[in-house]
């Protein structure tokens, strides 16, 4: 018997096979090359935008919704800054305006030339994207506001009905009275 390990140790490493150990000595080498930043490089907590607070009472707002994620925020914003700087740079007033005119569609008004910045923002919620064509940078998938209205219905939310290759069943037989 082995002093290092007892019998039920022994049994889990005989029934390691060649392979698992090349996976998994293959992804520690990978890990270890990328020098420790594999973690934050895939989009973990860590690596996401910080946010001072003042975009994501901006965007809740201009939404009027109150529950929205900061952590969705904070990439909204990044992506403002990296795509659109001049939108970006007509958020601090907006932020200003915000304090004084409360409701969605009087805070809109009130922008005056900034009204542009502020209906980027709210399309950035909705869609979960920030831009438009190739540029464009996609935010948020699940936290997409235009996901809402669906999210009771479909897990995760979107309007695939099945799984992969769904649509090659045969259509459902048509109610009782419809033709």
């Amino acid at each position: 018997m082995n002093i290092l390990t007892t019998g039920s140790e022994n049994k889990r490493l005989e029934s390691l096979t060649r392979r698992d150990f090349l996976v998994g000595a293959g992804s520690v080498a990978f890990l270890v090359a990328l020098g420790g930043n594999a973690l934050t490089a895939a989009g973990t907590p860590e690596a996401l935008p910080a946010t001072d607070g003042k975009f994501l009472r901006l965007s809740q707002t201009l939404t009027g919704k109150a529950d929205l994620n900061p952590v969705t925020a904070g990439r909204i914003d990044a992506a403002f800054a990296k795509l659109q700087p001049e939108l970006h740079a007509q958020f601090a007033a907006l932020a200003l305006l915000a304090g004084t005119y409360t409701e969605p569609a009087t805070l809109v008004e009130a922008a005056g030339d900034a009204k542009p910045a502020a209906l980027a923002i709210i399309a950035a919620w909705y869609t979960g994207t920030v831009g438009k064509g190739i540029e464009a940078v996609t935010v948020a998938y699940r936290d997409a506001l235009m996901q809402r209205p669906a999210d009771d219905g479909l897990s995760p939310p979107t309007y695939a009905m099945g799984g992969p290759a769904w649509w090659v069943a045969p259509a459902p037989a048509p109610l009782r009275g419809q033709a």
